[in-house]
């Protein structure tokens, strides 16, 4: 039971040896002193040996309360020791206690002792390994998310050996962030936080959830940052809100979109411009089956739809051949997201929720890169990242902005806390200056009716159904890389080697 209030006890071998100091003083000043008054106490002599003393009390209070709180700010060792007798104290509010009743002289004593478990810190993982094989194997192996929830961490591991079980998980996220404008995209990937990479050439298309305040709209900025860096955002804001304004701006002259009629026709051409494409590729001497459009050097082409229940919320459910209709809006749209990865087209849509009275389940489920900002309620978080993460606990901090949970199209949710933004940054002044963002043009691309044939031949749903094999089989593979980069890092752990040490050794042992 050490380890219960473990900061008090560090802080009183902290404070110690101003405890010595005193002792000393009194020693050699206040002793001497008293010797002599031969009885005849008075209050004066002893005011200021008082005053030393309370003085030196408060300073070594004060300092050892500095020592630790900027210890733990720092992730340091007085971080690692609270960690410790947090669990401590959850061991023994939750009765995960060995009692043994000794009897003694006086009568019997009660004994009171910790199951075997074991903590170890190591960069950016935390493992806990507790003893199985006893009366507390059930709770042991369930006591995962309840730590989750209790450290404010994801869970990345469990990793089981003969009589032990180690949970590991992933800290000081935040560290990882990166500064908006060393956002950038490039070979279809963009890094959103270190580490934490969104291939979007091989998962597409893009679901953002998140309710006011939560950053989404800077998140969006970071993306339409990083990803005009390497093709050409189109935006649609049925608010003609914030990024309605960008279309004031040079490089997004006739891109932007805020009227439904507008948006509607973005869409439709969004379509029309992944025929154009294909039929552009279909027409290139070097045209190979299979091969994406970075193959023939053309450039990615993104659609970013903030609001989109605002949008939906205006269209005519049923009308006229001329009226715009939600069943027409998912008409064009859905062939885009399943059929738009070759041409190099890409879909982003941002909502405050992702139930299916918002967007349909045919087109939320086929957003490969899932993202939630700020603070979502439990359904909230089920409807953006599935049911098959319904069991892990995402967490809600509150008060900072743009934190929250990212899937980058393998099924694994992990905490994401988006670009940095100084408090100084001029986000009119940067896209005011926003260079032109590179495209390809196929305006010259005509869509007759032989070619439409064609389309149709090339969309049939054997495409269909190979392209969504094609994604299936990228996340599988980026499921098992993540899975087996969590595992490495516990082995490490276990091990007591860095897991980049790791990483550096079979880089060397590769060449």
């Amino acid at each position: 039971m050490l380890h219960r209030n473990l900061l008090f006890k560090y802080g009183l071998g902290i404070c110690s040896p101003f405890f010595v100091l005193l002792g000393v003083y009194h020693f050699f000043i206040t002793y001497p002193m008293v010797e002599k008054m031969n009885g005849e106490y008075t209050i004066q002599p002893f005011i200021i040996p008082v005053v030393v003393t309370i003085a030196g009390i408060v300073f070594s209070i004060f300092f050892s309360v500095i020592v630790i709180r900027s210890s733990q700010l720092r992730g340091g060792f007085f971080a690692k020791q609270y960690k410790k007798q947090m669990l401590a104290e959850y061991l023994d509010e939750n009765e995960f206690v060995i009692k043994k009743t000794k009897k003694t002289e006086k009568g019997q004593k009660e004994t009171r002792r910790f199951p075997k478990v074991y903590y170890r810190a190591n960069g950016d993982t935390d493992e806990f390994t507790f003893k199985i094989g006893n009366k507390f194997q059930d709770k042991f192996l369930q006591i995962g998310r309840p730590l989750e929830d209790m450290y404010l961490a994801d869970l990345t591991a469990v990793k089981r050996e003969q009589g032990f079980v180690t949970f590991c998980y992933l800290i000081d996220v935040q560290s990882k962030r990166i500064k908006f404008e060393d956002l950038s995209a490039k070979d279809g990937k963009v890094e959103l936080m270190k580490g934490v990479v969104w291939e979007y050439d091989a998962l597409p298309h893009m679901l953002i959830t998140g309710g006011t305040g939560g950053g989404k709209t800077y998140f969006i900025y970071s993306l339409i940052s990083a990803l005009g860096k390497e093709g050409r955002v189109h935006i649609a804001d049925p608010k003609n809100a914030d990024l309605a304004d960008l279309g004031n701006f040079d490089a997004f002259k006739g891109l932007v979109a805020s009227d439904k009629k507008d948006i509607f026709k973005q869409m439709q051409e969004a379509v029309e411009l992944m025929d154009k494409r294909f039929l552009h590729m279909k027409k290139q001497p070097n045209y190979t089956i299979g091969k994406n459009y970075r193959y023939y050097g053309m450039k990615p082409e993104f659609f970013i739809v903030d609001e989109w229940a605002a949008f939906v919320s205006v269209l005519d459910k049923y009308g006229r051949d001329d009226a715009l209709t939600e069943e027409k809006l998912y008409e064009s749209i859905t062939p885009l997201v399943l059929k738009a990865r070759q041409a190099g087209v890409f879909f982003i849509l941002a909502t405050q929720k992702a139930g299916t009275d918002v967007i349909r389940s045919a087109i939320r489920d086929n957003l490969m890169c899932k993202v939630s900002l700020g603070r979502l309620s439990e359904q909230g978080y089920i409807m953006t990242f599935g049911d098959d993460n319904k069991n892990k606990a995402f967490i809600n901090k509150y008060g900072v902005v743009g934190r929250g949970y990212i899937d980058v199209g393998a099924g694994v949710p992990q905490e994401l806390y988006s670009a940095l933004v100084d408090k100084t940054f001029d986000f009119v002044e940067f896209f005011k200056n926003f260079p032109a963002m590179p495209f390809t043009d196929v305006d010259a691309v005509e869509v007759t009716e032989e070619d439409k044939e064609i389309l149709e031949d090339i969309y049939g749903d054997q495409f269909v159904s190979e392209e969504r094999e094609q994604i299936e089989s990228t996340r599988s593979e980026h499921r098992a890389e993540m899975i087996k980069e969590k595992n490495e890092k516990a082995e490490a752990l276990l091990e007591g080697v860095s897991y980049s040490e790791k990483v550096k050794k079979r880089q060397k042992e590769t060449v």
